[in-house]
């Protein structure tokens, strides 16, 4: 959300929608999970991964084609 933040205040980019914020979160999360070690590095993606698929399915449910 700081990110998105810093992007429409410095940037003067339009966030167009709150899934733009969601899928932003998903990258960082996956990237930072690349640089850990250990047993938490599999729960980290795996939760990146469900928030990534759980928007996919919100983004479906709003914009029916």
């Amino acid at each position: 959300i700081w990110l998105a933040r810093n992007r429409a205040t410095f940037e003067k980019k339009q966030i167009k929608t709150s899934f733009e914020i969601v899928f932003s979160l998903c990258s960082f999360l996956l990237y930072w999970t690349g640089l850990q070690k250990g047993e938490a590095v599999g729960e980290l993606r795996a939760g990146a991964e469900m928030i990534r698929n759980g928007t996919l399915q919100l983004m479906k449910l709003c914009d029916p084609v």
